[in-house]
Order: C-alpha cells, then structure tokens, then sequence
C-alpha cells in the first residue's frame, strides 16, 4: 500500500513540473556561450532567409570604431525586403546591463520564430514581416553580456548615459560608442515604438524615469496614482496592461501593481536612460523637455517621439537554460509575446477573416473582419459596391460599441466584426472595404498646461488629422501624416458559385438541419449540389474526379454512394473564361 502511496505521490509531481517546465518545441542550445557566438546564430539565420533578414555592423555604418573590448555592433532587419522599406519601423535592443540575458537571447530565438512561422504558413505572421519593418541591437552591451555583468568595459551603466536629466550616474554623456550609435541609428529612423530589456525584477516600466514628479495621473481601470506621469499616461498603461496579459505568468504575473512609472514602480529614479530620452528627447515638438536635454551640445533628436518600454523580464538576472524554454513556455514565449504585440502596435490596420478573397457567394454574404494596431475601435463599418467603381457605394451598419473606451473591440480582444450582405438577382460581383476609426481617446493627455500636447508620433498619427511629420532616413525621405480612418484591402466576390451545400451546415436528405458554427459541412443520405450563376456549362468534381458536365441551368449533380471526407469542386465555364469553386463535406451517402 505505501509503494502505491509513493507512485501517487510521484506522479502527482511529475504532473505539477510538466506544467511548469517548457516543452520540447525547442531542443537547440538556448543560450550562447559568447556575444560572437550569438551573431552566429543570426549569421546562420540570414544565410537561410535572406529575402527577410540582413545583418550590419552599426559602428561601420557611422563611422565609429569598434565598441570598448574590441566588439563589432550588429544590427539586424527583419522585413521583406522586396516591397521595400517605407514602412512602420519598430527598434528591439538587446539588454544594456549585460548580465540581464533574458531579452538578448530572447531576441533572437523570437526572430528565428518569425522565420518558422512564415514557413509553416502563418498568414498574419507573413504580413507583420511584409508590413513592417523590425530592428534588433544583438545587445547594447557586448562586454557586458560576455562577462555577465552589468557594466560595459568602461565600468559604466549604459542605462544611464542618455541625453535626457543626464545626472552622471556611473556614466559619461553619451560617453560609449554602444550610446553614441544608438541615437545616430533613431535620428536615421523614423522609430514608432522601441524596447530596452532588463531583468533583476518583474515589471513592465515607461517613462518617466526621474522627471516630473508632482504630475500624477489615475489608471483608467483600477483609479491607483502614478506620479512621475509622462503626457501619454493612458497609452503608455493601458499598452502594457495588455501586453502584460498577453505574455503570461511564467516569469510572474504582470499587474497593475508591478506595471508603471520607474519611480513609482521600481522605487527610485533612474535619470539618463534610454527610455525617457527615446520617448522626449525632441525638445523641438515637445519643449517641455528642453531644460532636461543638453541639445545644445549634441543637438535636437528628430527621431525621437517613440513609444518605449521597459520590460523587467525576470527576477533571477541570468537564469538558467531550462527556464528559456522554447515558443510555447518560458522566457523564450514571453519575449516572442512582447515582440509580437508592440510590433503589431506600431500603426493601425484591418484583416479581412471571412470569406478569402475571390471565393463566392449567392444569395448573401457574411463578411467577417478585425481591428489590429490599435488599444481601442471607436467605430468601424464596411463599405460595399456590385461592381468596381465605389462612387455609388453602399456604407453598411456602423459599429461604435466601444466610442471613447481606452480598450476594446481589437483582435486582441478576441473581437470579431461582422455584417450579412443580401445579393440582387442580377449582381455579377461584389466589392467590399472595411474602415475603421481608432483610439480616439488617446487624444486626451495628461497636463496639457504643462506638456502642450502627446509626445508619440504613434499617438498623433492615429489622432490628429492634421499632424505631419517628414523625416530624413536612411531609407530617403519618410512623410507619416495623421489619418483618423483606416482601411481594409478591397475584397472581390463573384456571385455564384456552389449554393448549396454550404459550408458549416448538417444536410440530411438535401434539407438543411443546422449551422455546425465550425465550419465543416456534413452531409447525410443523397442531395444535389447546386451551383448559382449565369454560366454556358458547369463541371461538377469529387476529389478531381469528373462526375458531371452540365451544359443548362439550372446547374446540379446528385451525390449518392460516396463515404468518408470528400472535396467537392464546380468549374463554370463564361465565354473564354473559368472559374472554381469547392467545399470540402464529411459524406455519409448509400
């Protein structure tokens, strides 16, 4: 009895360690011996996608020599370089305190991540890198990262040399080569959101760091005062409440308690580092800030106006491999998490869910969409016209459940929109467009009397209709201009088609029984397929196999003696051209 007792026992633990201990989903090496042997790893990853990722050394570029200790800066790109690089660029940075190794290492199993993903398929994840533009510093401290620990060569922190309330904290302005190419890089970009990551700790952290104490703002959802509050307050919280429920527990639950300002947060100031500068160091937009920056030595900084978090990714500074994990759990799933969210933060867009493009319809049609980039859907609705031309267009249901909230109605809410067209007799095609207005609320800052207006460019682009900005790059002269309404591509319909069955009902005896809501057609005993439309003949397939030519409407075949998951496929012949439509059914007919 007690040899039972200890098995149970045994097992009960072995059960409670699977659930906390990462799968299997990554069996590499997690965590590199070295600096160069990380580049590596991304060397290795470029060889294999070059059409996505290009590797640079950043001190070569501006003409800087080498960092400190003899190290290389390595830059990396992640988009498709094919349609060009005009595009919403968001900047990762490899941990500046070097014995921080979370998010450095985390960097780079995120992008061979993104790689994967696009290989396997993964629609959304193929747009992000068509549509964006993702910068990673390898890591802001090399030295650092090799001796695992937290000063550079120098013994200085470079957390806290940037050019915003420099105080000279174990630093020098902008004193290391590792400083001095980052903002060389953000005045060459136009940067919307950055991370610097950390660890020792469990928070997500915004600005500000050490200025502005006495301004205090209330979070939205909880009432709790935040001092040190920056203008952008709402954005900032609101963005990483979410982002914090997104990326997991593993490493501690992310809260109102441990997400906010770095004073009122973390417990002390933190002045010179990165994140204040990247989010205020445009003294020009935001003179607020010119009694904290020394533009007069160094000048203003352009590329400044960047969303940039903090993340404190893990209590224990360095931890040990098993505890990176893999894309699933771990340190390794929260970083990809974090990567994934802010980049899709950078600028507001719209993804059709149902029907795909060029697919058919009769009678009606339920198109299905989503929000993405945005915390908020003010309003949103669709647009649709029978033929190419939108002059005449039809302007659908307006869907405003969420005017002024400070979140709701995303794909990260798990919101789904949704509006049935009914079809005329005599349409040939539909045409429909999507729009949608957002974070409308984020208009609104904290003190205005003090800071005139939001220091994001995320923010303004999203909200002011008359903000413009045009910036020199290394990618020419970029225009961000401000656009309260977004736009879906134009999806194209064809009317016709397989009418009957439908996807996502249960057919017995050809009478329709009910909507299965999963999409999978089933059918029970014989029916006719149906199909719709002004064609000179219609083919009728089961798995490629011709069954049925019929040469006059109205166009059907009777199903009978098929079992078993099948493919049914029209081809309808029109003058010179064709067209193919299929379903896929579970058949159950004698």
């Amino acid at each position: 009895m007690k040899k039972i007792v200890v098995l149970l026992i045994l097992f009960t633990i072995l059960n409670l360690f699977s659930s906390v201990i990462p799968s299997k989903g990554l069996m590499e090496e997690k965590k590199p011996s070295s600096y160069s042997e990380l580049v590596s790893w991304y060397r290795n990853l470029e060889k294999n996608y070059p059409q996505y990722i290009e590797i640079f050394k950043a001190n070569e570029i501006y003409g800087f020599g080498k960092i400190d200790g003899g190290y290389d800066a390595y830059y990396v790109r992640i988009t498709n370089e094919s349609n060009g690089f005009h595009k919403p660029e968001v900047l990762f940075i490899g941990s500046p305190h070097g014995d921080e190794t979370v998010g450095t290492i985390g960097l780079y199993w995120t992008v061979k991540w993104f790689m994967e993903k696009i290989d396997e398929g993964d629609k959304w994840i193929k747009w992000l890198v068509d549509n964006r533009e993702i910068y990673i510093e390898v890591s802001h401290n090399p030295y650092g990262f090799d001796n695992r620990q937290r000063w550079d060569y120098n013994e200085w922190d470079l957390n806290r040399e940037a050019d915003y309330n420099w105080q000279g904290y174990n630093s020098e302005l902008w004193g290391s080569v590792n400083g001095k190419l980052l903002y060389s890089f953000i005045n060459d970009h136009a940067i919307r959101i950055a991370t610097d990551f950390h660890g020792g700790t469990r928070m997500l952290l915004y600005p500000w760091a050490s200025t502005h104490e006495n301004i205090e703002a209330k979070s939205p959802f909880s009432g709790k005062k935040y001092d040190y509050a920056p203008p952008d307050f709402y954005f900032y919280h609101t963005t990483c409440l979410r982002v914090g429920e997104y990326m997991g527990d593993f490493g501690g639950k992310l809260e109102e308690s441990n997400i906010g300002t770095i004073p009122s947060t973390i417990g002390y100031m933190a002045p010179g580092c990165l994140a204040d500068w990247g989010y205020g160091g445009n003294v020009v937009k935001n003179p607020s800030e010119d009694e904290f920056v020394n533009d007069e030595i160094f000048g203003n900084y352009d590329g400044c106006g960047i969303m940039w978090v903090s993340p404190e990714m893990s209590r224990i500074k360095d931890p040990p491999e098993w505890q990176f994990g893999d894309e699933k759990n771990g340190y390794i799933s929260e970083v990809i998490r974090f990567v994934l969210h802010q980049t899709d933060l950078a600028q507001p867009y719209i993804r059709w869910i149902y029907p795909e493009n060029n697919s058919f319809a009769s009678d009606s049609i339920k198109v299905e969409w989503q929000v993405y980039g945005c915390l908020a859907v003010d309003e949103t609705y669709i647009t649709y016209s029978f033929c190419k031309n939108f002059s005449n267009a039809t302007k659908g249901e307006i869907h405003n459940d969420y005017e002024g909230e400070y979140r709701g109605g995303t794909y990260w809410d798990g919101k789904i929109w949704e509006e049935e067209i009914k079809i005329p007799e005599n349409a040939n095609e539909i045409y429909i467009q999507a729009f949608a207005r957002v974070d409308g609320v984020y208009k609104e800052i904290v003190a205005p009397d003090v800071y005139g207006d939001s220091f994001l460019r995320i923010v303004k682009e999203r909200t002011d209709e008359n903000y413009t900005e045009i910036l020199s790059t290394a990618d020419g002269e970029e225009i961000i201009k401000g656009n309260l309404w977004w736009k879906s591509p134009v999806m194209h319909i064809r009317i016709g088609g397989i009418s009957k069955p439908k996807e996502g009902y249960l057919y017995v005896m050809g009478k329709e029984i009910l909507n299965l809501k999963n999409k999978k057609t089933v059918i029970i005993g014989g029916m006719d397929v149906v199909v719709k439309g002004n064609y000179e003949r219609v083919e009728f397939y089961v798995d490629n196999e011709l069954k049925f030519n019929d040469t006059s409407p109205p166009f059907k075949w009777h199903i009978e003696k098929l079992i078993g998951k099948h493919e049914i496929k029209a081809v309808m012949y029109y003058s010179k051209e064709f067209y193919e439509d299929k379903i896929g059914a579970w058949i159950f007919s004698l």
